[in-house]
């Protein structure tokens, strides 16, 4: 059911940010990105010891999957929460994750060979005029360019990510290659938190004062198993079975749910915001509408 799988991933992504809001309250952000990705990969590994889902990889596919890794965990969930900690709000910057879809169309071109149909350009380009019409809203928060440009490499480091999955391991099954990729965005981290003085250096440090440990761990704990392990598996299954395009299109409706969580913490929401909102809902919908295909049952043969 791609469609509810669908639904499911947008509330529990758009609550993301409020757990790695309430995680940095004693956590740093890479202490939060290196737990999320490792707590997520425990999660899926004993779901996949528990309903005996092994795969075995082919020749190459170990650096594949530690580069998908790398760029759709390690850096997108290190870089996240540093974010949010810089602007001291986390609904304007969940914005940004909207811009996936747009770069997922670019990327697909030369790496997929698809190009899209006028209506999913049409849906994803207003979609993204509505989300500009949010951003630019937001600017007299008085955020800084290096902040912005971070902010803006994460949809770019996802949108890789997503397609390449689909580019050169769409043979591999969701659930182990799912546990392999956040075991390996988590390890490709680990030595960094290890090192004494690293986190200073590079400002992913905690707070100064740590304060409400069970809330944070209780966040992170919460970020790390349905935030990560259960939607990320739902999200892979989205990818190979729909393509990285309509799985990509989620990320349209997770500030939507960012942004209410925004206003339960009583950051601004405005007029403009609620009308973009709503000119995204019916891009998502243009999009989607009839959209969702059948799986592709394997043939006699065929594992």
């Amino acid at each position: 059911m791609p469609y509810l799988s669908f639904l499911l991933i947008c509330v529990v992504w758009g609550g993301s940010f409020i757990l790695m809001d309430r995680a940095m309250y004693a956590l740093g952000p890479l202490a939060i990105g290196v737990g999320r990705m490792l707590g997520g990969a425990a999660v899926l590994g004993i779901y996949c010891a528990a309903t005996r889902q092994w795969t075995k990889l082919r020749r190459g596919d170990a650096w594949k999957i530690a580069l998908v890794g790398f760029l759709a965990n390690s850096y997108p969930y290190v870089v996240q929460p540093y974010v949010l900690r810089g602007a001291g709000e986390h609904a304007y910057f969940g914005l940004m994750v909207a811009f996936v879809p747009l770069a997922t169309i670019a990327l697909s071109i030369p790496m997929l060979g698809q190009r899209p149909s006028p209506r999913q350009l049409v849906g994803v380009v207003g979609g993204l005029i509505c989300t500009g019409l949010i951003v630019l809203e937001g600017r007299h928060r008085g955020f800084g360019a290096p902040l912005l440009a971070l902010a803006f490499s994460v949809p770019l480091s996802y949108a890789l990510g997503n397609t390449f999955i689909k580019w050169r391991l769409d043979h591999l099954p969701a659930a182990p290659l799912t546990t392999m990729f956040l075991g390996a965005g988590g390890t490709l981290l680990l030595p960094l938190l290890l090192a004494p003085g690293a986190l200073d250096r590079l400002g992913l440090e905690g707070p100064a004062t740590p304060r409400e440990w069970p809330l944070a761990i209780g966040s992170l704990a919460l970020l790390s198993v349905v935030g990560t392990g259960m939607t990320i598996l739902l999200f892979i299954r989205l990818i190979q079975e729909q393509g990285p395009l309509f799985a990509g299109m989620v990320t349209y409706v997770i500030p939507i749910v960012a942004l209410i969580w925004g206003h339960y913490d009583q950051e601004p929401l405005t007029r403009l915001q609620l009308v973009a909102v709503g000119g995204v809902l019916a891009m998502v919908a243009l999009v989607q509408w009839g959209a969702a295909r059948s799986p592709k049952l394997p043939t006699a043969g065929e594992t």
